[in-house]
């Protein structure tokens, strides 16, 4: 269900919106099942052998039993992860607008990720594997900005970059999505008001003395 309308702003104008095509999106979750089957064949032995251990005491089978099921856990989720994404398919949807990106997740609730472009660092195309074989054209665009960094257990930065996921022309939209950032960005640094009404050093050609 579309809801972008709840978090525009008054004069927020939407260039572009769209959704992820189904194929790709979903069975690009497969990666997640094939580790989900590895996980719970390593975690069968930890629930036969409580049962083998005749006479132990029970405080001995929890404990040994506790660390399996939280692994249990997260082997569900992964085995089951295409089955998430199909879920969240219909509640997932992009927008470009004249201030920011918003997208869209959530399988219960709506989840909202913004992203304005006087803080995007770098973006690019991605055309994945099932983009190529199940995917109309599809691909992604990946947006880095500040907030889009987490930290690893050594301390050196992860990029977890924002995605417009399996979306139709990934490349036309990448130049709308640029050309409107380049806008903004300028609107912001040169504000109209005090644009010089000529800029010789704009598209100008680099020449070696």
């Amino acid at each position: 269900m579309r809801e972008l309308d709840k978090v525009l702003d008054k004069n927020e104008k939407v260039f572009w919106e769209g959704t992820p095509q189904g194929k790709p999106y979903v069975l690009r979750s497969l990666g997640g099942t094939i580790v989900g089957i590895f996980l719970l064949m390593f975690l069968v032995p930890f629930f036969i052998v409580p049962f083998l251990a005749k006479g132990a005491p029970i405080w001995f089978m929890g404990a040994f039993m506790i660390i399996p099921l939280i692994f249990l856990f997260f082997a569900l989720a992964a085995l089951f992860s295409p089955l998430l994404a199909y879920l969240n398919l219909k509640n997932t949807y992009f927008a470009i607008t004249n201030k920011r990106v918003i997208i869209q997740r959530g399988i219960i609730g709506r989840d909202f990720e913004y992203i304005d472009f006087d803080q995007i660092t770098n973006a690019e195309v991605n055309i994945g594997f099932w983009d190529k074989v199940v995917g109309n054209n599809s691909g992604s665009i990946l947006i880095s900005s500040a907030g889009s960094f987490t930290y690893g257990r050594q301390g050196g930065q992860i990029a977890r970059p924002h995605t417009l996921s399996n979306i139709d022309n990934p490349y036309e939209v990448f130049k709308l999505f640029k050309a409107i950032g380049h806008a903004v960005k300028t609107d912001i640094q040169f504000p109209n008001k005090y644009r010089p009404s000529q800029n010789p050093g704009y598209n100008s050609d680099y020449k070696q003395k």
